[in-house]
């Protein structure tokens, strides 16, 4: 919204005497205000704040305060406003699109010491963390059901398995050969 040579008129005779000197040092001012609220793009900001300023002190605002005191009120608003839009997030998708999902050891580690699980013991702890919530609640009690167990015995049983996993997921990150495969040796 650019000021008419009226209202730009009137804002910088209620700056008082060496109105130049005045709006710089309050265009200062504003930029530091706005770069501390970590608002992007302080500048235009200042712009927005110092043109609504202006355009109000030309339709005859009463300033109650001074018109630094005024135009750092309308900041405020100003940043407020810019906080509550969106945050718009440009992402380079041909970067992201380029790096596999599965590319992590320790998934395809993780996989291979689920397939060496006993299936019972493999269907378990998949049902066991497979959901949240409520949901979770509800299925880790038919689970303990089904299993003739009660909950807490299922969790300690859970853990077992998890800590089996967690070390034959260890060993096979580590390089270590002997570690892929190893886990059906192990005690379920």
């Amino acid at each position: 919204m650019a000021l008419s040579s009226q209202e730009w008129n009137s804002f910088l005779a209620a700056l008082g005497p060496e109105p130049g000197e005045r709006y710089e040092q309050l265009r200062r001012r504003l930029v530091v205000f706005f770069a501390a609220r970590r608002c992007a793009a302080a500048e235009d900001l200042v712009d927005v704040s110092l043109d609504r300023a202006a355009k109000r002190i030309a339709e005859g605002v009463q300033l109650e305060v001074s018109v630094e005191s005024y135009v750092l009120g309308v900041a405020r608003n100003v940043a407020r406003e810019e906080w509550k839009k969106p945050v718009v997030v440009e992402m380079d998708w041909g970067r992201v699109a380029a790096v596999p999902v599965d590319s992590d050891p320790r998934v395809e580690c993780l996989e291979e010491c689920l397939k060496a699980l006993p299936e019972e013991s493999r269907k378990s702890i998949e049902r066991f963390y497979e959901s949240t919530g409520a949901a979770k609640i509800r299925g880790r009690q038919e689970l303990a059901a089904e299993l003739g167990l009660d909950v807490n015995a299922l969790r300690v049983r859970m853990h077992r398995v998890r800590a089996k996993l967690e070390i034959c997921v260890g060993e096979c990150c580590d390089g270590n050969e002997e570690g892929k495969g190893a886990i059906s040796k192990r005690e379920f």
